[in-house]
């Protein structure tokens, strides 16, 4: 019976310690995916920019497809090859912000932001082609 109660014991201190463990583990891989989707985002606008004549791609519908389909020199969307022989930039979409799961990008009226929109995805600065985290702790980077 002794036995029993010191296992239970152990378990009960081990389920204690694990629990914040994994907590801090999870926490640490979406900080790591977010920080290489912001990479990623802010490389391939530059990649676009530097193709289509320092232009950023245009914000549409919360996205920029530009980034994920062909386009030709003036950024225009087309099939790929020939006329159209940009791009993609990103396979799969827009990156989604791992901490809210989101990939929808909203407009940021000034550069750096000064608050975020609350959809928790990424905030677009258009006429600079930069990109944010739409998180108010992560404004700043």
């Amino acid at each position: 019976m002794v036995d029993v109660a010191i296992f239970g014991i152990v378990a009960v201190i081990a389920a204690a310690v694990s629990v914040p463990v994994i907590e801090q583990a999870t926490a640490r891989a979406e900080q790591r995916a977010l920080t290489e989707n912001l990479h990623t985002l802010r490389t391939q606008i530059e990649v676009y920019k530097l193709q289509h004549g320092g232009r950023p791609p245009v914000l549409h519908n919360g996205s920029l497809p530009q980034l994920y389909r062909s386009t030709d020199a003036r950024g225009q969307i087309g099939p790929a090859g020939g006329k159209f022989p940009y791009g993609p930039y990103l396979r799969g979409g827009v990156p989604v912000n791992p901490i809210t799961e989101r990939s929808i990008i909203t407009a940021a009226e000034a550069w750096p932001p000064e608050a975020p929109s609350g959809n928790g995805g990424w905030l677009y600065h258009q006429p600079t082609g930069r990109i944010a985290i739409d998180l108010e702790e992560y404004l700043d980077r």
